[in-house]
């Protein structure tokens, strides 16, 4: 994690918006997952999605020492019982989304992230809140701050949190203004 954190809810679309946590901040809270599908880099196009791949859950602790930072953006969804046939289309597809989805059922998984230069802007859709939760509570150290999580579930205010501090922020998809007046 970073030495900060910028977080919005928006309950509605079942989305946290991010900036400060990087995936490998994440993969804790995945060890009830069989694995992640991943693409890295561009999302292709539709015609022609960009690839991804599965990982196994036992694949998920080397996956955190890469540097996903060098690979731009990057999408991933977590999955239950075996991993999607390879070169699934709707698998591909859905990673290159960028709008308001779920996980996808096929799946069987909780999450689907889509990120830009890891740990500077994550897109976190959820299926259930208390996964969010048991997310964020391994991804945030005490040091940080304490966030009010019935607060954030409300869905009213953005947070930043940083040295202890929890101050509202505005909820905006612009990263940069928030982290241009903060940093």
């Amino acid at each position: 994690m970073r030495h900060y954190l910028y977080i919005w809810h928006d309950p509605e679309e079942r989305m946290i918006v991010a900036s400060g946590i990087e995936l490998n901040d994440v993969i804790p809270a995945l060890r009830h997952a069989d694995g992640i599908v991943l693409r890295r880099g561009g999302a292709g196009t539709a015609a022609k999605p960009a690839p991804y791949q599965a990982l196994a859950r036992r694949q998920l602790p080397a996956l955190a020492r890469e540097d996903l930072y060098a690979c731009g953006s990057h999408a991933w969804a977590d999955y239950r019982g075996g991993p999607p046939a390879c070169g699934d289309a709707d698998v591909a597809a859905l990673l290159g989304h960028r709008g308001a989805l779920t996980p996808p059922a096929a799946l069987r998984g909780r999450f689907l992230a889509f990120a830009h230069d890891d740990g500077w802007y994550l897109k976190l859709l959820y299926v259930a809140w208390d996964d969010v939760v048991q997310l964020l509570a391994g991804a945030i150290p005490p040091a940080m701050g304490a966030l009010d999580m019935d607060a954030l579930q409300q869905g009213s205010d953005g947070y930043w949190l940083q040295d202890g501090a929890v101050q509202m922020e505005v909820k905006t998809h612009d990263i940069d203004s928030v982290l241009n007046r903060r940093l």
